[in-house]
């Protein structure tokens, strides 16, 4: 765990249950020739290790927000086997390591409503909220997918989070293209990935952050060709990953990456057609 100054905002990077997946859908088209020498899989069921990162935020006006809380531990025996969820930590344990509250929460901003990034905001053990004190963020399309029960990828859904938040009147949503939550942190809705995945930037100080969401899920993610066979739009997650690791590759924007099991912070890099990556330094 780590804590970045951004302008006049402290962030920690904090970590909830690790899980793994199928290591060929996470680089979608990718030959395993080459997707297994920047992850290699386990050599039984060829799944990959998958971290989830939430963001701590403090210093803006609402008070302290998260960013993505994470898979979270209300999961039945099955669904625990299927991605093997390793609950060896959680989101509640690095919030206290970070000296924070759940209860001090006061806004949690989720990206899109797939399950393994919006299942912390409920608790283990009931169907209640977790962060009672905070209003949740959430792109439009990404409720009405969620409870419609019919999407596409409704496999990545658990509408139930969706409702519990909804029924403790703690759910907020937007259809704008950007939403500015404090002066210098704003969340970017663009699609592909799912119908509203969205990135959030933090900016201040000459600096800027990007929290990448499944935009950019690893490391190993920067080459923009590199998606995943989760997205529902692979044309337009090409499109907005080309021009989105593009402007942090020009602005030098330090990048909070979700789900790489190693790397919490990394610079993006260009060098001809070669696209790399460059840990930010301890």
């Amino acid at each position: 765990m780590r804590t970045l100054t951004i302008g006049r905002y402290r962030v920690t990077g904090l970590r909830d249950r690790d899980f793994r997946l199928d290591g060929g859908a996470m680089f979608g088209i990718v030959p395993r020739v080459i997707w297994e020498k920047l992850e290699p899989p386990r050599s039984n069921d060829y799944t990959v290790p998958i971290a989830t990162r939430p963001l701590l935020v403090e210093g803006a006006k609402c008070g302290p927000i998260l960013i993505e809380p994470g898979i979270g531990g209300r999961w039945d025996a099955r669904a625990r086997k299927i991605y093997q969820i390793d609950e060896s930590r959680n989101i509640l344990n690095s919030l206290e390591q970070a000296g924070m509250e759940p209860g001090k929460i006061r806004c949690v901003v989720l990206t899109h409503f797939h399950l393994d990034h919006a299942g912390a905001a409920i608790r283990c053990d009931a169907a209640a909220p977790e962060f009672v004190n905070a209003r949740h963020w959430i792109p439009k399309i990404e409720l009405e997918v969620s409870l419609a029960r019919d999407s596409a990828r409704r496999a990545s859904y658990r509408p139930d989070d969706a409702e519990i938040l909804l029924n403790g009147g703690l759910l907020d949503t937007f259809d704008s293209e950007t939403l500015k939550i404090d002066e210098g942190i704003t969340i970017h809705q663009i699609g592909g990935h799912s119908d509203g995945v969205s990135i959030i930037t933090i900016e201040g100080g000459g600096d800027t952050l990007c929290f990448w969401s499944d935009v950019v899920p690893t490391r190993n993610h920067v080459n923009p060709n590199y998606i995943m066979a989760y997205d529902l739009n692979v044309q337009k997650s090409f499109e907005v990953r080309r021009r989105w690791i593009q402007r942090a590759v020009d602005g030098n924007w330090i990048g909070a990456l979700y789900h790489d099991p190693e790397i919490d912070f990394v610079y993006f890099k260009k060098d001809g057609g070669a696209w790399s990556h460059a840990p930010l330094s301890q």
